[in-house]
C-alpha cells in the first residue's frame, strides 16, 4: 500500500445558488488575488464549507473545520493553527485551546496529535507558521512562531512531525 501525500490544501466555499469554489491556500502557484476571484463571484450569501486536502491522484479529503492547513515538508500531513472558537466541541469548548492551539493531521484527515509546548514553557499561543529560515540543525522541519496570549508571536519553535512537543530553537523574530 502506498503512502498518501498531500499536494494542495484549500478552503471550500458555497454560494447561495449551491455552486462551490475552492481557494487553494498551500501547494498552488496561482497568484493570491487570482485565487479569490471565483469566490467573490459566488452569489451571496457565501459560506465556508471547510478545509480540504488534495492528495496525489486527485483524491480529496474534507476536514471537519474551516481553519487553513499548511502542508508538512514530507507531505504526509498538514499543520493546522486554530484561533479561539474556530474549532469547537458540541458544548462550545475549543478542540485545540491555547496555548496548544495547533495540531497535525494525517493525509487521510485523521488527527496525528495536538502540538504542545515543552513543560515549563509559558508561551500563550502558537501564532503562525514561520516562513523564514531556522538554524541548520532544524533543516527539513517546519517552524511556528509563538508568543504571549495577547502579544505578537516572536519565538520560533521547530515542529517534528513525529513528536507533539515543540522544539525551542532559541531564535527570536520581530513579527
Amino acid at each position: 500500500m502506498s503512502v498518501k501525500l498531500v499536494s494542495k490544501t484549500g478552503l471550500v466555499f458555497r454560494g447561495a445558488d449551491g455552486g462551490e469554489v475552492i481557494v487553494f491556500t498551500d501547494g498552488d502557484v496561482q497568484d493570491a488575488d487570482a485565487r479569490w476571484v471565483d469566490v467573490h463571484a459566488l452569489p451571496k450569501p457565501v459560506i465556508v464549507l471547510g478545509s480540504e486536502l488534495w492528495l496525489d491522484g486527485d483524491e480529496r479529503i474534507r476536514l471537519p473545520f474551516e481553519a487553513q492547513a499548511s502542508i508538512l515538508p514530507d507531505r504526509t500531513g498538514v499543520l493546522v493553527l486554530f484561533k479561539p472558537g474556530e474549532y469547537t466541541h458540541p458544548d462550545g469548548t475549543d478542540v485545540s485551546p491555547q496555548p496548544n492551539n495547533a495540531a497535525i493531521y494525517n493525509a487521510d484527515g485523521s488527527l496525528r496529535f495536538q502540538l504542545k509546548f515543552p513543560d515549563g514553557d509559558h508561551s500563550g499561543r502558537i501564532g503562525g507558521v514561520h516562513s523564514g529560515s531556522m538554524p541548520d540543525r532544524f533543516e527539513g522541519m517546519m517552524g511556528v512562531v509563538a508568543g504571549s496570549a495577547k502579544g505578537d508571536p516572536e519565538w520560533v519553535y521547530a515542529v517534528n512531525p513525529n513528536n507533539p512537543e515543540l522544539i525551542p530553537t532559541g531564535q527570536w523574530v520581530r513579527w
